[in-house]
């Protein structure tokens, strides 16, 4: 089999690695270190796709990647990508001490920036354009780490993680890309934008500062609430795209938890306005949208891991939900390869297991694959379609299709 992971380089535009910061830092891929390493790089977007305005900083945009201790590069390591939350950037992590709480994995975390961006391409009345946050991470910074950093090829290697905003990016992007994220967890994960819409949309168009930014319409993201777009880009509806991923979900139920608790006690003016913001957070907003979609998992078969704790959307819960996820574990065994497999989308090119498609027209409504056997199956989507298998075999067809996949490989 032609491991699927090697195509996606042809989504997008591979950067090259720009190391910032001190010397140090800058040699850190050829230098091993007994301690683990945090090195800051640039990964540029192609033109247009992120634009310096949803930066907080000037350059393109920038992620952090922790080495692990002993870091030698001529050794493959696993990897796990780890999203931001909104209102955050690509350093949130180190900024944090979450980074500090990820020194004994013997892997390679990648934590790239998503700014406040929803990890979507936004709709903007059917630009399906800038920014576009779910290109960038799948199609340039993925590509990019792989070429940059000796990374294990297996599935079983590759994990995709975030808290809150970072937590619906992380089970969004795995859908997109299942051949290549074995695992993902969503930690107090914003996971349902369709929960309440169309309040929530809303809400994501203001966290994400577009109007400040002169982006006036309240359905920028997603498109209508209630639109085939925003329906494409709700975990709750694509559950089945996870059905060969190892799931770890956890919320807090909004009550104070013990280590909440604790940060109150120290009487310290933030910690508890961010306590209390995290409780009224989490109760109402995040701890229902969990609910819905572990239900949604359940539902469609997935292999999933689900903890309800006490706690809020802050930071010592979110230390506490790390070290459950630790040791659960990113990196066990997973499905190598998927005979079946169902994948929903509103993509307009991806790679599902060992097959790549680019639709003529970008789709009108989702749409489904579905693989069993060597028939794949594609729902009406508005669009001819070009699918490429892993033999190097192009069949391009109208939709609705059902293909029969060639089993030897094309010249």
């Amino acid at each position: 089999m032609r491991k699927s992971w090697l195509l996606i380089g042809c989504m997008g535009v591979v950067a090259a690695v720009t190391y910032l910061g001190d010397p140090a830092s800058a040699l850190s891929g050829s230098l091993s270190s007994s301690r683990p390493q945090l090195t800051t790089i640039a990964i540029p977007a192609p033109p247009g796709q992120i634009p310096a305005k949803w930066l907080g900083y000037a350059g393109p945009p920038r992620a952090n990647v922790l080495l692990p201790a002993d870091y030698d590069p001529g050794t493959r390591y696993p990897l796990l990508i780890l999203l931001n939350a909104l209102a955050n950037n690509y350093d949130s992590y180190a900024e944090d001490g979450i980074v500090a709480r990820l020194s004994g994995l013997d892997a390679i975390v990648v934590m790239p920036e998503g700014g406040s961006g929803w990890y979507a391409d936004w709709w903007n009345e059917g630009e399906r354009g800038s920014p576009g946050w779910e290109s960038y991470e799948l199609g340039t910074v993925i590509p990019t780490i792989l070429a940059s950093y000796p990374i294990l090829p297996q599935r079983q290697y590759h994990a995709i993680a975030g808290f809150s905003m970072g937590g619906l990016g992380a089970v969004y992007l795995a859908g997109r890309l299942p051949g290549f994220f074995g695992t993902v967890a969503s930690l107090s994960g914003f996971v349902d934008p369709g929960y309440f819409a169309p309040v929530t949309e809303v809400g994501m168009w203001a966290t994400a500062l577009a109007p400040f930014e002169g982006n006036g319409n309240l359905d920028a993201v997603y498109g209508p609430p209630n639109g085939f777009y925003a329906q494409g880009h709700d975990p709750v509806l694509l559950a089945a795209n996870l059905q060969q991923t190892r799931i770890f979900e956890s919320t807090g139920t909004g009550v104070p938890s013990s280590a909440g608790v604790k940060s109150l006690s120290v009487r310290d003016l933030g910690a508890t306005a961010a306590v209390a913001t995290g409780s009224a957070l989490e109760a109402p907003i995040i701890y229902p949208m969990n609910q819905l979609y572990h239900r949604a998992l359940t539902a469609a078969g997935d292999d999933v891991t689900y903890q309800v704790h006490a706690g809020g959307h802050d930071l010592p819960d979110f230390y506490n939900e790390l070290t459950a996820v630790l040791a659960w574990g990113f990196f066990n065994p997973v499905t190598t390869d998927a005979a079946s497999w169902i994948n929903n989308t509103v993509a307009t090119s991806g790679q599902l297991w060992d097959i790549g498609y680019r639709f003529a027209q970008p789709p009108s409504r989702v749409v489904r694959f579905q693989q069993t056997g060597s028939t794949l199956s594609i729902s009406a989507a508005g669009s001819a379609v070009t699918v490429t298998t892993s033999g190097g075999c192009a069949i391009s067809t109208p939709t609705p299709a059902a293909i029969s996949l060639p089993s030897q490989a094309c010249s």
